[in-house]
């Protein structure tokens, strides 16, 4: 009986959860980057790591056993730069293509005109590309060992009639890799950095392996992942992105008969609707659930102004700390909205970075 009441009571709760209505406001998230004057941005290639690499043709043993062994490393250290390069590249482009904030020359393009070493921000300039954003892949490091545990049991020896120990090794690779990335911005027209950004990131990873067949994976796949691992990062600094800020209605406490159809409205998706049955309620009831709600549907149908008109009356006659709290929320919302939004019109001005004025910007940044 007492587990029956349980089950009964916890399927109350998750009932009653499930008629919760969550709201979700859309709005526009500014990019750090203010890149509203560089919306047409020609792109070069990712610059690879120009240091040296630790190369082994082994793997590096830690202890005894190990070092016996002979297991070839993932990766070669002549290569592995390039490659990591032109896999960044690629996502690079595709993030900066995928925000449709830019309108993007192609990479070769950008290459052919970097490297010419000829007049390059007027030429640049003259096609209509406001910037040139020269990504480089500052250090790398790998480390590749492996290593042994020593694992026994004990089994029937018929031979003797007893148990005997029996042990044996298991080894382990392990792969280290780390990595420092950034992305610079030039204004074409002024040759001025005006934005410099970087990314760093480590990884690791381990995988038994048999030692008569000691096939792992490479060592690049974890460059590939810290690489994707920046994506999100890039978005967030040079583009505006779509965020959501979601919130439950607040449920209907004190109860008043008459919001039910408005709560039944807002779960049908009628969310105008719900949000003027519930506005009238607070304004002929003041009933604070009404113009809680009011002002959260207001504010999901993109009309910010509306919804903080309804909470800063509310305000003036409850010091309800729910009501106050997303009146902070929807003024940061519209503030965030209201920046995002001048990043797709206006011009831009980066913080500028100095560089020594004896060298050329672009011999600096591709060295």
């Amino acid at each position: 009986m007492r587990r029956l009441l349980l089950a009964l009571g916890m399927a109350v709760v998750l009932l009653l959860a499930s008629c919760q209505t969550s709201v979700s406001i859309d709005y526009l998230y500014p990019s750090e980057v203010n890149m509203s004057a560089y919306r047409n941005l020609a792109v070069m290639p990712v610059v690879p790591y120009r240091g040296s690499l630790p190369g082994p043709t082994w793997v590096r043993g830690l202890d005894f056993m190990a070092g016996t062994l002979r297991i070839r490393s993932s990766y070669a250290a002549s290569s592995l730069s390039r490659d990591v390069a032109s896999y960044a590249s690629d996502q690079l482009y595709a993030t900066l293509r995928d925000t449709g904030y830019y309108n993007l020359l192609d990479m070769q393009m950008t290459a052919s005109i970097v490297n010419s070493g000829y007049m390059v921000s007027k030429r640049l300039n003259d096609a209509g590309y406001d910037a040139v954003m020269i990504p480089r892949i500052e250090s790398m490091d790998v480390d590749e060992t492996v290593f042994s545990r020593r694992q026994s049991e004990l089994v029937w020896d018929d031979s003797c009639n007893e148990y005997v120990s029996v042990y044996w090794y298991d080894y382990t690779v392990r792969q280290k890799a780390s990595i420092r990335y950034s992305i610079t911005i030039i204004d074409t027209q002024t040759e001025r950095v005006v934005a410099q950004k970087t990314f760093v990131d480590s990884a690791e990873r381990s995988e038994t392996v048999d030692p008569d067949w000691p096939r792992f994976d490479g060592v690049e796949q974890l460059f590939r992942r810290m690489i994707r691992g920046f994506n999100e990062g890039l978005r967030r600094q040079f583009a505006p992105t779509v965020r959501s800020y979601t919130v439950t209605l607040m449920d209907n406490k004190p109860k008043l008969e008459a919001a039910e159809a408005a709560y039944d409205l807002a779960a049908d998706g009628k969310t105008r609707e719900a949000a003027e049955r519930f506005e009238g309620l607070w304004e002929s009831s003041h009933h604070i659930p009404s113009g809680y709600n009011a002002a959260l549907l207001t504010a999901s149908t993109g009309d910010f102004d509306g919804s903080l008109s309804i909470l800063s009356g509310m305000l003036g006659e409850t010091a309800d700390s729910r009501v106050r709290t997303l009146y902070d929320d929807i003024r940061t919302v519209q503030r965030r909205d209201a920046e995002a939004q001048e990043q797709l019109v206006s011009a831009a001005h980066g913080t500028e970075v100095q560089i020594d004025p004896g060298i050329s910007i672009y011999d600096y940044l591709l060295r």
